[in-house]
């Protein structure tokens, strides 16, 4: 019995320690995300606090609010996996608790067997008796070996008792922890979905104000196509020419765009932002207006809409092809990456001229903040003549 109560007692340490093992590599990772997202909602906070200095509603406005609430909602997501692990975590550990309590029964129970039985037999002329009544040799020394065992064991299962009854404490005492970190989590959900509800009366108010004002909308998105459509002859005019150049017979540069080609290919995936903070508000190709209904909306790249001041740099190693102006764009840059150009539009404060080298991450400019308090970068990718999407070639936030 006692060899039995000791492998239930070492089965439970085990699953204590197993359990503690895989809970903490799950709340890890929870932390992490959870983290991010409260990066992502400081960051959308300051990016909304900025397109409210303007009081009336603006497209930017409504992006920036749009991007809280799904960062609100995976946040409120994340909050709710958190209680369900806490949950898991309190029935494994009242699972526990109960086997503890258990086993500390039948420790308890052997032990005072063996305290009756060892206060049966426990006269000097007994225990004499016993030795000595032994038929052999061996069976004498084996019986010497067994009083000394027996002693043994009952020293072992006291010891036993002392340390199921201290794990035992000590797992009540983490369960009244997780409980109480539970019912935290828990009221912070409820908090989390008031500011949520919040938001979204906000974009419902935001949405209403600009559906009143669709003239205004549709002049600007007018304006934007026009933009759009220089901005694409400059870009086709500056590949044409670069590869007119190309087409010469100088190796050296033919070698040398051959390389960054086919490193900026392997970094696919992996390239810093053009920003340091913000979302993407207007994503590559053909969507539906945020507003005006029937609409569609075409984009060459992606606008980024990130903080006021911030500032703009390479993605990657390469040659600056051509610097313009364009109004509804401003200050743009082109960069040559060898059959790869990006392009960063909506600039002020440029820092480097046609013709420079420019590294990865290199300091380009900054983004301008537009009158209605909208800080957003238009950036392009393009493989030769080929529109690329942004998305896939920069590091997913």
């Amino acid at each position: 019995m006692q060899l039995r109560s000791y492998s239930i007692y070492f089965l439970i340490s085990i699953s204590v320690y197993s359990f503690q093992i895989f809970s903490q590599q799950t709340r890890e990772k929870l932390e992490q995300e959870k983290n991010e997202n409260i990066i992502k909602i400081k960051e959308g906070e300051k990016i909304l606090n900025e397109t409210e200095i303007v009081k009336r509603a603006t497209l930017g406005k409504l992006n920036a609010v749009r991007r809280q609430i799904n960062s609100r909602v995976m946040f409120i997501l994340n909050l709710r996996k958190e209680i369900i692990i806490y949950g898991e975590e309190i029935d494994d550990l009242n699972h526990i608790i109960n086997s503890l309590i258990r086993d500390l029964y039948e420790l308890k129970i052997e032990y005072g067997e063996m305290i009756y039985s060892s206060y049966k037999s426990n006269s000097s002329l007994k225990k004499i008796t016993f030795i000595f009544s032994s038929s052999t040799y061996n069976q004498f020394f084996r019986r010497i070996e067994y009083l000394s065992q027996y002693s043994e064991v009952r020293k072992n299962q006291a010891t036993q008792i002392f340390n199921v009854s201290e794990n035992l404490e000590n797992q009540k005492q983490r369960l009244i922890d997780k409980t109480k970190k539970q019912n935290d989590v828990l009221n912070q959900q409820v908090g989390e979905s008031v500011n949520l509800e919040n938001l979204k009366q906000k974009q419902n108010k935001i949405v209403t104000e600009l559906n009143q004002k669709q003239r205004r909308l549709r002049k600007e998105l007018e304006s934007r196509k026009n933009a759009l459509k220089e901005l694409d002859k400059l870009i086709a005019e500056v590949i044409r020419k670069e590869n007119e150049k190309k087409s010469g017979d100088n190796v050296r540069i033919s070698t040398e765009d051959r390389n960054l080609t086919e490193a900026f290919e392997k970094n696919i995936g992996k390239m810093d932002w053009p920003v340091l903070s913000g979302f993407i508000s207007n994503k590559f190709g053909e969507h539906t207006h945020p507003v005006i209904k029937n609409i569609k909306v075409k984009n060459d790249g992606i606008d980024i809409q990130t903080k006021k001041g911030s500032r703009v740099r390479s993605i990657f190693s390469g040659r600056v092809a051509t610097i313009a102006f364009i109004p509804g764009m401003n200050n743009i840059i082109i960069l040559k990456h060898g059959d790869y150009f990006t392009l960063y539009a909506r600039l002020k404060n440029l820092k480097v001229e046609k013709g420079d080298l420019v590294k990865s991450g290199d300091y380009l400019g900054d983004v301008i903040t537009n009158n209605e308090g909208t800080t957003e970068l238009q950036f392009q990718i393009w493989k030769n003549n080929i529109k690329l999407n942004p998305e896939k070639w920069i590091y997913r936030k």
